[in-house]
């Protein structure tokens, strides 16, 4: 019986575009619920929340993969499952005791199940999207963890997890870019993300005070420290990095992440400190690496030499079937 009800639940392939378009509807609803309907108690939108996801889900996982990679409604129904899916979490936990919403524990475990089911349906379908969830889904539970455990004072300790997580990221993209490449995309995007994460701690509490201050909106400067060197080396090296990686496997992700996280260290390092603005430090660098590459680029070559097997073949010297080594 549960498995003519499993097979009832697996999309054919040529309904599968109608039923992801279903269901993409159906997980918004589900949030809506649980965002609006809060004269419900936990119970029943605990139950709304974990059965729609768990429809949502057990039919992208029962998608047949017909090619290496999932079609395109096999991935939406995997995500659009996920979706909900970290709602119900977060109200079972405030069903078995957390605090409303939940503390730092309770994100912890919740992120830490969504990342695990993400990277269960990635593994099983072969899916992208869901490595991705997986990886942010992750990150956010290590940081979780982190606040709960150590409960640290201040950005510092949360920043430096999201370099470790930065580079954990860039290790498992390489490490796959041969063998599973749309994988290793993935967690570039992710790596690229947790950089922004860090520029945007950094916009919250320095740049966008120093910006409106200096377009008239505020009438008080803030007083700030600065970004550290250290902060906006890491920025502009995952910026390039991202750029190249962007450029050399031709993926776009990764390339408007780049313009994201470069745009970001602009912001952060273009404002000056004092009355007056410098070319002394990052402009000046910049343009001399920036100067150095053109240079080298554009300096004077000699002709390379033709390619293997593009050279004139000598002519060919017919033989004489009646003289063979002077014997006939």
């Amino acid at each position: 019986m549960i498995s003519a009800a499993l097979e009832r639940l697996r999309p054919h392939p040529h309904r599968g575009d109608v039923i992801a378009a279903g269901a993409v509807p159906l997980a918004l609803a589900a949030v809506l619920i649980d965002l609006r309907m809060r004269q419900w108690s936990l119970g029943p939108r605990f139950v709304v929340l974990a059965l729609i996801s768990a429809l949502i889900l057990t039919m992208g996982l029962l998608a047949p993969l017909e090619y290496p990679s999932p079609r395109s409604y096999h991935s939406v129904l995997l995500v659009a499952g996920l979706i909900p899916f970290v709602f119900a979490l977060v109200a079972l936990a405030e069903l078995l005791g957390a605090r409303r919403p939940p503390g730092a524990g309770g994100v912890a475990w919740t992120l830490a199940v969504e990342g695990a089911i993400a990277a269960f349906a990635a593994r099983r379908s072969n899916s992208a999207a869901c490595t991705l969830v997986a990886a942010i889904a992750g990150a956010i539970a290590v940081e979780a963890f982190v606040a709960w455990v150590f409960r640290p004072v201040g950005l510092g300790t949360f920043r430096a997890v999201l370099v470790a997580l930065t580079a954990a990221l860039a290790v498992g993209a390489v490490r796959l870019r041969d063998r599973q490449r749309c994988h290793a995309v993935a967690l570039v995007n992710a790596a690229g993300l947790t950089a922004l994460a860090v520029a945007a701690s950094y916009l919250y509490t320095l740049a966008i005070p120093s910006l409106l201050h200096v377009s008239g909106w505020v009438a008080y400067a803030p007083e700030q420290q600065g970004v550290p060197f250290g902060w906006k080396l890491y920025l502009i090296a995952v910026g390039f990095g991202l750029a190249a990686y962007g450029a050399v496997d031709r993926e776009r992700g990764p390339a408007y992440l780049a313009v994201a996280v470069l745009g970001a260290f602009a912001v952060l390092t273009g404002p000056p400190s004092g009355a007056r603005g410098t070319l002394v430090g990052w402009p000046l660098l910049l343009l001399v690496i920036g100067g150095a590459g053109l240079a080298i680029g554009l300096r004077p070559r000699r002709p390379l030499p033709p390619e293997p097997g593009t050279a004139e073949a000598p002519p060919a010297i017919p033989i004489d079937p009646e003289d063979r080594g002077g014997t006939r």
